[in-house]
């Protein structure tokens, strides 16, 4: 393994399970230090006792990063974390409700605006002066396919994902000249074992060109070129990473 992020400290949401817990490790194999969100406390301190007893360092933080108030205490923690250092944030925390347009209640609607645009918003803008400070950072902001197609079954996460795509490109110009560099992924379908089971799952990959679901590393080695030093000049972009299922 490299240590490319040897002296780098990251902060990972919706880091308990999944895409943000594979990012997570990824991260600390390669010599980071991570502090790891998610509103699931038994998930997020479960996950970070097993990376904790792998000799990593690792600081889990329970937070509903879709409330202003949880977000301001934990930027405050975070000055404490690690010297105070922020280099790399990863808004991964995002979720959907399965509805066609005219079944959509008002709650999944809020639900939904809130866990996948607000949450990392909110997230940004109470850590980005951590960054400015330093005068470098990364931010990669986890969107979807789904933010740049049609999706007659899932129209409100759609709108979502594609509103932060649109949110990266304005933050990343904002941050820029702070060296700051800001940019998105898009996955496609990933092969989570929550994914497997669903009817959906064996359909999507029939027109997958590459012929495979994306496994969760693939999407978290993206999201570690964007966030690493490696990226000097990548800014403002979304990255498509879906095996060719949807090409721009």
């Amino acid at each position: 393994m490299t240590t490319e992020f040897e002296g780098r400290t990251a902060l990972v949401t919706g880091a308990a399970r999944g895409l943000g817990l594979t990012t997570t490790k990824l991260l600390l194999e390669r010599g980071g230090a991570v502090i790891m969100a998610d509103v699931d406390a038994d998930a997020v301190m479960s996950s970070a006792k097993s990376l904790e007893t792998q000799g990593y360092r690792v600081c889990p933080v329970v937070v509903d990063l879709a409330r202003e108030e949880e977000v301001t205490a934990l930027a405050t923690a975070v000055e404490n974390f690690f010297d105070g250092r922020l280099d790399l944030l990863v808004n991964n925390v995002g979720g959907w409700r399965h509805a066609r347009f005219g079944e959509i209640s008002m709650t999944d609607w809020d639900w939904t605006l809130r866990t996948n645009l607000t949450a990392p918003f909110l997230t940004t803008r109470a850590l980005m002066d951590i960054m400015i400070r330093q005068g470098y950072g990364r931010i990669v902001n986890v969107a979807s396919t789904d933010a740049h197609r049609a999706k007659p079954s899932l129209p409100h996460y759609a709108a979502a994902k594609s509103a932060l795509v649109s949110l990266t490109r304005s933050l990343a110009e904002e941050l820029a000249p702070h060296q700051i560099l800001v940019n998105a992924v898009s996955p496609g379908a990933i092969a989570t074992e929550t994914a497997k089971k669903q009817d959906w799952f064996a359909e999507r990959i029939k027109i997958i060109p590459v012929g495979r679901a994306a496994e969760p590393e693939d999407i978290a080695e993206a999201i570690l070129f964007l966030g690493s030093d490696r990226n000097r000049f990548v800014v403002g972009q979304t990255l498509m990473v879906n095996g060719g299922l949807y090409m721009t």
